[in-house]
């Protein structure tokens, strides 16, 4: 907590029995609800605690080593940016593969990866998208969702109170342009399965590069062991941004050098 809101601490706790014997309850009232409100701004949402969340990938972050980055640090392989990591860094408490109902497509532009970068469709369809869901705090929720928008690390709570997300399926995070819309997925053993997507679909779809297609199909073997390759060539090949847009033998290539 820095000084400034330490001051206010310190004022509202001395000035207490003051404003209470001039009878300015209001201005204590506001005096500490701004305190609050300013330590809650610093701290953000606690590093760490009991909360969990189960949090749904699709993307990049179907290579358990790539999500770590954005957990302990570090810069992915093949990507440019290099990744603080959430302040409470301890690895996921578990992880299970998930088959989503919402169409996976590629859009937008990553400087860091250099192409388009995965999303999917908010609405609920007959898609099946493969996923991969990973355990952790709501604080580390929080700081993962932050470094998704290229928000640094630590800083004010952006995602729905952890009460909150028992009771809607979507909420829209303001101000982030990629990864902007929380769905709840569902639930598992209690905690809520959440997943990111573009708040507005209205990013231009385009072709993903050849170190972030290498990535998804990385971590779908490792998600999926048993997933053949002509099965990870359909997978992919039907998808928007791909589909007509990478030439077939292209992507062919791309999957046999990270299957060989």
């Amino acid at each position: 907590m820095n000084m400034r809101c330490c001051g206010l601490q310190l004022a509202a706790h001395i000035n207490h029995n003051l404003l209470i014997l001039c009878g300015d309850y209001d201005l204590y009232r506001r005096l500490e609800n701004l305190t609050r409100i300013m330590a809650m701004t610093d701290r953000g949402v606690p590093a760490s605690n009991d909360r969990l969340v189960w949090y749904a990938v699709y993307g990049s972050n179907l290579r358990r080593s790539r999500f770590h980055c954005y957990i302990q640090g570090g810069k992915p392989n093949g990507a440019a940016k290099e990744y603080a990591g959430c302040r409470d860094k301890t690895p996921p408490r578990d992880t299970r593969r998930v088959m989503l109902a919402h169409s996976l497509y590629f859009a937008d532009h990553s400087e860091s990866w250099g192409g388009a970068i995965a999303f999917i469709r908010r609405t609920i369809s007959d898609a099946h998208t493969y996923g991969r869901i990973y355990l952790i705090t709501y604080g580390q929720f929080n700081d993962v969702v932050r470094q998704e928008n290229g928000r640094n690390v630590p800083g004010p709570i952006v995602v729905p109170s952890f009460d909150a997300l028992a009771d809607g399926d979507y909420w829209q995070i303001e101000g982030f342009r990629l990864y902007g819309g929380v769905i709840k997925i569902g639930t598992r053993h209690g905690h809520p399965i959440l997943s990111l997507t573009a708040a507005h679909e209205n990013h231009e779809v385009g072709a993903p590069s050849e170190a972030y297609v290498k990535t998804i199909v990385t971590g779908l073997k490792e998600t999926y062991p048993c997933m053949r390759k002509s099965k990870i060539l359909d997978y992919l090949g039907r998808t928007q941004g791909i589909h007509d847009v990478i030439r077939a033998d292209t992507l062919n290539r791309w999957v046999l050098d990270c299957l060989a």
